[in-house]
């Protein structure tokens, strides 16, 4: 779904870009200049912000489309535009063409930010059971796209213990961290059936700061 998002919004941007560049004119009367064309202001600058934020969300502030993006459609003339447009075109070929591999994933790793700061917002308002329970289903997801990213085979259920093991057994990981999920796999279990009393906030803190960076470092 949100895949499909990403794709429906660049469509949208492209289509906008086409709108501002047929708004080409000549310069102002009286201007004296080399650099063409001009556009009208107001589409085009809305449509390059836009732009740009669309960029840096989904690939990212150092990521090639942005950079040229940025340096090279700066002002509302029909070269400049155009080669922004180029930009726009050039993401859609490698995104409908399935070169990005690591879109999904960076959309994943968006959602699942939001999920766990979620989580600790009801960890600071003192429940602490919810909050275990919506860390694990979040660090069970990020197990299951880590193994995808690595073409590790699953099959239709799995869980946090089996993805650890899969994962480290492929090397993904060190034993140490798959001791660390393990630990964390045991508060999940246990706010899920209601074992409130065999852990506490600490551990919660804890287990939400570890999945935190897990995910950072390895998703």
């Amino acid at each position: 779904m949100y895949y499909k998002k990403i794709k429906d919004r660049l469509n949208q941007l492209i289509e906008k870009g086409e709108k501002a560049l047929s708004t080409t004119h000549p310069p102002p009367e009286g201007l004296v200049t080399f650099a063409g064309d001009f556009i009208d202001d107001e589409p085009f600058y809305q449509w390059r912000i836009e732009s740009l934020s669309f960029l840096a969300r989904v690939f990212g502030n150092n990521s090639i489309y942005f950079k040229e993006f940025q340096n090279h459609c700066t002002n509302p003339r029909y070269s400049e535009a155009f080669q922004g447009q180029s930009i726009l075109k050039a993401a859609k070929v490698d995104i409908d063409g399935g070169y990005l591999k690591k879109l999904e994933t960076l959309v994943s790793a968006d959602i699942f930010t939001d999920f766990l700061e979620m989580s600790e917002h009801l960890l600071e308002q003192g429940y602490k059971d919810p909050a275990a329970s919506l860390i694990g289903a979040v660090l069970e997801d990020g197990l299951r796209k880590i193994a995808k990213n690595n073409n590790i085979k699953l099959k239709s259920k799995e869980n946090i213990s089996s993805l650890n093991k899969k994962l480290a057994d492929a090397k993904i990981y060190n034993r140490l961290t798959q001791k660390k999920i393990q630990v964390w796999n045991d508060i999940r279990d246990n706010a899920d059936h209601g074992n409130f009393s065999e852990y506490d906030s600490d551990s919660v803190k804890e287990m939400l700061n570890g999945v935190r960076d897990f995910l950072r470092n390895y998703l």
